[in-house]
């Protein structure tokens, strides 16, 4: 694929799809797929509404409804009530999700650990420097 004219965004994206592939390829959870990132990627330790988890990640309710109910059924969060508003269910993880969550973290280092042997060191400081670069004007 030619991405000598592409816009900036369809790199961004191409990229990251890349790495969560790559990421992936090295995990043993067969019952997580790239998609589920998105629950732990924004899920806050002690609790999250699936309304700011959806929104975080810009999808839908019900999609990322869809995305918790998987996670719940395999054992990797739980819905627990607010202890601040008991009319609201918090997502959070479970044992199991958090040493996922360690496991994704160990392959994204191993991910970026393969980009430094084919961009160089500096060149992995140079892009993380530019992305954040990026985010910061952007933002």
């Amino acid at each position: 694929m030619s991405t000598e004219n592409a816009s900036l965004l369809k790199l961004l994206v191409l990229t990251t799809r890349a790495v969560e592939r790559r990421v992936h390829e090295r995990l043993p959870l067969s019952d997580l797929r790239p998609a589920h990132y998105a629950v732990f990627r924004y899920l806050d330790p002690a609790g999250s509404k699936v309304t700011a988890l959806a929104e975080a990640a810009g999808m839908t309710q019900q999609s990322m409804g869809e995305l918790v109910a998987h996670l719940e059924q395999h054992g990797y969060v739980e819905r627990k009530v607010d202890p601040r508003d008991r009319r609201v269910r918090l997502v959070v993880p479970t044992e199991r999700g958090r040493l996922a969550v360690t496991e994704v973290g160990s392959a994204i280092a191993e991910v970026e650990r393969d980009l430094a042997r084919r961009i160089g060191e500096s060149g992995v400081a140079e892009l993380r420097n530019l992305l954040g670069g990026t985010l910061d004007a952007l933002t």
